[in-house]
């Protein structure tokens, strides 16, 4: 009988521990889901086999895994943006890969929006923006928000872009979002607040940039996550913001995000982001390597085109060359191009080939023809110079050919004048002269000055201008600013 009742007290105490172990928090009650994140690639493409072999090497880790893109994919590599289909190694590498979902950034618009709308239908994953809306435009609404499940567990994404604050559009040339409209991304966050109920992790990937989104932490408590993009921002470790994690990992996929979430049943118990830098992967994905050496299978990028016997150092010599070839082609007496169109910093002593031009200047653009005054051209300097609200931040925004420029500044910092002197060092005072002045149509559009969005379109592309003036030039050399800041006496 005592054997009996010692054999049910054993039994009993042995469900109580498998009750408590595996019922009530134990080893089966506990998931981890990883997400792998991106942003700001701006297609170099060339790290894509180490980063698809980090991604596997995860997968094999942690089976409940997710990837995802914060924006800005395309715009900064010859093969991609100069691709028979522009844009569409981009898709193919992220398509291999396994992305799960992605936002949009301000240069996808890049190359317009018919060929962004061929882009998107070959995507394998959603590409999600609750702030855009395409009514008129040749793009299709797309979801602000997107759920999906992992491990029993619902993953909610909600997306939001950046806009300028007086444009109320992202940093792109206008044209490339006529008939797109896109609202303040404060102004949707009411409207979406209560996606957190729907779901077990609400996350939302955005390409704002850091200061934005730390403002959204603040405003949208109910968020668990913040995968953000658009600033470049390097976030070394865990980020903590109004008990929001948030996280970025720079730029050109030189990084990637790893976001651990761990939950006990669906509830979520705690969460960490780390950086892993991709040098440190020894491994490489043999198959995106065989895709990559297709991709840049085309020697005619490597031609050689002329050279540079000291190298361009600064990035305004090369502005200067980009700027004096504007002014060759189109005969004008000034040209203006905006320091972020100029997509290489330096070229070294040596060869300049096709290849090197086309990252120069990757977005397509063509020179705009205007007439304008001495005070006009004064205008458009200042009206640039102090659009940035603190003068502490203020910067010379504009690259000049074939003269020079001084902008004056009063004490509390604003630009008040500018003094422009002539290719052949004369200080321009002829009020009534209409100059020829040559603009980017990047310029043209989204610059404030009298004839804004107007001009002639001389149809000639700016790459072709620059390859041009390389090619008569020989030897290409610069070394001297042609832009300059002084406190006004």
């Amino acid at each position: 009988m005592k054997i009996m009742q010692f054999r049910r007290f054993y039994l009993g105490m042995l469900l109580v521990f498998t009750v408590f172990l595996f019922g009530c928090g134990g080893a089966s009650d506990s998931t981890e889901v990883v997400i792998i994140s991106t942003n700001d690639i701006h297609a170099q493409i060339e790290r894509f086999p180490k980063f698809a072999a980090f991604v596997a090497q995860q997968r094999a880790i942690y089976p409940n895994l997710l990837v995802v893109d914060a924006g800005d994919r395309i715009s900064g590599n010859v093969y991609v943006d100069n691709a028979v289909e522009r844009g569409k190694p981009m898709v193919m590498l992220m398509n291999k890969v396994g992305y799960d979902v992605a936002t949009f950034g301000n240069h996808e618009f890049d190359y317009g929006q018919s060929i962004l709308k061929e882009r998107l239908e070959e995507m394998d994953f959603p590409v999600i923006c609750a702030n855009m809306e395409t009514e008129g435009s040749v793009l299709e609404k797309p979801q602000g928000h997107y759920v999906l499940e992992k491990a029993g567990i619902r993953f909610c994404f909600l997306s939001m872009i950046e806009i300028n604050e007086k444009r109320r559009i992202p940093a792109t040339n206008p044209a490339n979002v006529e008939n797109v409209t896109f609202r303040y991304f404060g102004d949707v966050v009411e409207e979406n607040r209560g996606l957190k109920e729907g779901c077990d992790v609400f996350i939302a990937l955005t390409h704002l940039g850091y200061t934005a989104d730390s403002v959204l932490a603040t405003i949208m408590p109910e968020l668990d996550v913040i995968i953000g993009g658009h600033s470049h921002t390097l976030i070394h470790d865990s980020k903590v913001i109004n008990d929001v994690l948030v996280s970025q990992t720079g730029s050109y996929l030189r990084y990637a995000g790893v976001t651990k979430l761990d939950f006990k049943g669906k509830k979520l118990v705690n969460k960490s982001f780390h950086i892993v830098k991709l040098d440190t992967i020894s491994a490489s994905d043999a198959e995106v390597e065989k895709m990559l050496e297709e991709i840049c299978n085309r020697p005619e990028f490597r031609e050689k085109i002329g050279e540079t016997s000291k190298g361009l150092k600064y990035k305004e010599d090369v502005a200067s060359m980009v700027t004096d070839a504007m002014c060759d082609a189109a005969g004008c007496d000034f040209v203006f191009y905006n320091k972020g169109g100029v997509r290489l910093n330096s070229i070294p002593a040596g060869d300049i080939t096709r290849e090197m031009v086309y990252q120069i200047e990757p977005f397509s653009n063509y020179i705009v023809m205007h007439d304008l005054t001495l005070q006009e051209m004064k205008e458009l300097v200042l009206n640039r110079f102090n659009g940035t609200k603190n003068p502490e931040k203020r910067y010379l925004d504009l690259f000049v050919s074939e003269g020079r420029y001084t902008i004056l500044k009063d004490k509390e910092g604003n630009g008040v004048d500018v003094v422009f002197v002539d290719r052949n060092g004369k200080k321009l005072k002829d009020g009534q002269r209409k100059y020829k002045v040559g603009l980017s149509n990047y310029v043209n559009s989204a610059y404030d000055f009298v004839g804004k969005g107007k001009g002639t379109n001389t149809g000639i592309m700016i790459t072709d201008a620059v390859l041009d003036f390389i090619k008569k030039q020989k030897d290409v050399n610069y070394n001297k600013r042609r832009t300059f800041i002084e406190r006004k006496s």
